[in-house]
């Protein structure tokens, strides 16, 4: 799987369902055992490629990421300037 192709997976599930957990795509890219797609940080936790994730923002500029709860959603109305609320 290319970085593009991870990026344009997490676009489709991203839109079938109006959100992303960064979990189940890192996990999902984890399976290619390329560090490039996914990762594990320091800490433990699984983490989707930094290169996908420049290749998943350019595809979609309306999302928003919750750092909290650790996804990406789209954006409200509501929400302020930025990708991450």
């Amino acid at each position: 799987m290319t970085l593009q192709e991870a990026a344009e997976w997490m676009l489709y599930q991203y839109e079938a369902k109006g959100f992303l957990y960064q979990e189940e795509a890192a996990t999902h890219l984890l399976h290619h055992q390329d560090e490039e797609l996914a990762y594990y940080d320091h800490n433990g936790n699984v983490c989707v490629g930094k290169a996908v994730l420049v290749a998943f923002n350019k595809l979609t500029p309306d999302a928003v990421y919750e750092r909290a709860a650790k996804f990406w959603r789209r954006r409200l109305p509501s929400d302020q300037l930025g990708r991450q609320q």
